[in-house]
């Protein structure tokens, strides 16, 4: 059985947790006023991932990768709760 959904799973979990989190240190890349669009796109990608690594989980496909995107839920909770803390809930 191919393993597309869990290899392209880590790819825009990664993929969108970079671009979720680099307008803050240390990264701290930004597009002027539009920095702050990132974060939601970033996001977005984060969760298509996730989606893709349930997916995989649920057609039972081999290997080790599909795991890794499912752990990576606790650093989704814990993303949502730095951007309260650093936004008081006023995004």
């Amino acid at each position: 059985m191919d393993r597309k959904y869990s290899k392209y799973s880590v790819i825009l979990v990664v993929v969108g947790i970079f671009i979720a989190y680099m307008i803050f240190p240390p990264i701290n890349i930004t597009f002027g006023k539009w920095s702050m669009v990132a974060i939601p796109i970033g996001f977005a990608i984060y969760l298509t991932g996730l989606t893709l690594g349930v997916i995989a989980f649920l057609k039972k496909e081999k290997g080790f990768l599909k795991y890794i995107s499912l752990i990576s839920i606790a650093l989704g909770v814990l993303y949502i709760l730095f951007l309260f803390a650093i936004f008081g809930g006023q995004i």
